[in-house]
């Protein structure tokens, strides 16, 4: 079976989840050909280069804009209105990803985002395209961009999300409950002790992982800041692991500040074992972001969400809370007094593992590549 797997690199995390599927194929299923692509790559100039760049400076430095126009492009009847010359700007400028699609011909298109799944769509819907098409959401609830008629499955990662997809008008046997994918990798386990000690780790520490995502986005710095300050507070034994992710900036800022820090401390950039980090941690300190937090989930790792983006970020975050699986802090001081809190109460931090063991799917990605291939899972478009 011929597959392409469709991101866009807005983020990280809708091409993670594309790799996730990729790998899963490959390990799984290694007679199928399947291809991996950025559809940005296949797009103009500017608008390859502006996409990704106008989210990041949207949501670092307008967070209040961008929260106020994801709200308004989500209200149902709105949408009406914003969709068509949406769809029509992706269109234009996915007329190179239109191409190469056509030219490949996959039985399945499965899409981590949803610009190659409108262009895609728009191709189903003039009838060039007969394959399937497949699409997964990378959130824990939806967005209207994510909607339109012609995908034949929607994946999702709750029963929230499938709510928000049949509310939508999508009929409920198009919608899959199978998870967000993570790297297959995250259902593996390791001995904590030998990971201790490769990672060069100090042992019988209580471990607070501080994650940035991949472009090292959120309050970092002040938190490393705080919790050296309140060291003696909190508790000797504490031992902050800092992943900055491609913040080079960042990293340098806190490589400098190790030598002053009397908290004992790991300072990282980015790294390909997320899951050997989130394995030693007793807690996580992030923002909301739908891979990292299903990554953390498939750990059975509890998680403080500090500072989430408005809109896709406090949604999940609500999801979260909802569940049990984390607790939120609005500031540097509520994270250390939600980390004390849960030292001295260890029963509260088991029932978080426990609770993230029921809603967490660490197989999604596995679990999405055997339904692809399953015909009997198939229904008519």
């Amino acid at each position: 079976m011929r597959i392409l797997i469709a991101y866009a690199s807005a983020g990280i995390g809708h091409r993670k989840a594309a790799e996730a599927i990729y790998k899963s194929f490959k390990v799984g299923f290694p007679s199928n050909e399947v291809y991996i692509v950025d559809s940005l790559d296949y797009s103009n100039i500017i608008f390859r280069w502006g996409y990704p760049r106008t989210y990041l400076f949207l949501i670092n430095y307008l967070s209040l804009i961008w929260g106020f126009l994801y709200y308004l492009t989500d209200f149902k009847y709105l949408d009406s209105i914003f969709s068509w010359p949406r769809r029509a700007f992706h269109r234009l400028n996915g007329i190179g990803f239109e191409k190469f699609l056509l030219g490949l011909n996959p039985e399945a298109v499965i899409c981590t985002h949803f610009f190659p799944s409108e262009v895609t769509a728009e191709l189903k819907k003039d009838k060039r395209f007969g394959g399937r098409l497949i699409t997964v959401v990378t959130d824990f609830r939806l967005h209207s961009f994510w909607v339109s008629r012609e995908p034949d499955f929607f994946v999702v990662a709750s029963d929230e999300t499938k709510k928000d997809l049949l509310d939508r008008g999508i009929r409920e046997e198009r919608v899959k409950v199978l998870g967000i994918p993570v790297d297959p990798v995250f259902s593996e386990t390791k001995l904590k002790e030998a990971l201790l000690k490769r990672l060069d780790l100090r042992e019988n520490f209580f471990n607070i992982l501080l994650v940035s995502g991949g472009f090292g986005v959120g309050p970092i710095k002040e938190l490393v800041l705080g919790f050296d300050r309140l060291k003696d507070r909190i508790g000797s034994e504490l031992q902050l692991i800092v992943i900055c992710g491609r913040n080079k900036r960042l990293f340098n800022e806190l490589t400098l500040l190790q030598k002053r820090l009397r908290i004992e401390n790991k300072i990282y950039p980015f790294v390909d074992n997320m899951d050997e980090f989130m394995q030693v941690s007793d807690i996580m300190i992030t923002k909301s972001g739908g891979i990292t937090i299903s990554e953390a989930l498939s750990k059975s790792l509890p998680m403080i969400i500090i500072r989430p983006i408005l809109g896709q970020e406090t949604r999940n975050s609500a999801i979260l809370l909802q569940y049990g699986v984390a607790l939120k802090a609005n500031w540097v001081f509520g994270a250390c007094r939600i980390v004390k809190s849960l030292i001295e109460s260890s029963e509260r931090l088991y029932g978080m593992r426990a609770r993230s063991k029921v809603f967490a799917h660490p197989d999604a990605a596995m679990e999405i590549a055997k339904f692809i291939l399953q015909p009997k899972g198939w229904v008519p478009t």
